[in-house]
């Protein structure tokens, strides 16, 4: 009985756990580009240090690349939340008439950010540099095909 009750309770727990957070499309919206902003904040400041208007400073940008590699992760599920694709947004339609192109952008950006985040803590700034140019080079192109400015 108490086996049945446990695992009861994971069960609830873990589809309750993948539930959206979303009760409505705009929150999704809202969501997606909250996430967005605070990618591109940091991502700026990395950005900055690259193109040497800012002083390099290895342990602030490695904290930035872990800064956005863990907020890759948030946006995606707001694409799927029905309605999200109208509304207060700068998201193209092919986000969602694409959605495997789409798909295999964002994950393509998470493993670069991943990627960057852990190369940087190496504390060699060639390579953390270099890596940084294959995430901004995904980045661009994500919005190039998926974003209207």
């Amino acid at each position: 009985m108490m086996k049945k009750v446990i695992l009861g309770g994971v069960l609830l727990a873990a589809t309750s756990a993948s539930a959206m957070p979303f009760e409505k499309p705009e929150d999704a919206i809202h969501y997606r580009q909250s996430a967005f902003s605070m990618i591109a904040a940091n991502f700026g400041n990395m950005a900055d240090m690259v193109k040497g208007r800012q002083d390099w400073d290895q342990a602030k940008f490695s904290q930035r690349a872990l800064f956005v590699s863990q907020l890759t992760m948030m946006p995606g599920e707001a694409f799927e939340m029905k309605g999200s694709d109208k509304g207060e947004t700068k998201a193209r339609p092919e986000i969602w008439s694409d959605w495997d192109g789409f798909s295999a952008k964002l994950n393509k950006f998470q493993s670069d950010m991943a990627n960057l985040a852990k190369v940087s803590t190496e504390g060699d700034q060639r390579a953390t540099m270099k890596a940084f140019g294959v995430a901004a080079k995904n980045c661009k192109s994500c919005h190039s095909d998926y974003k209207y400015r």
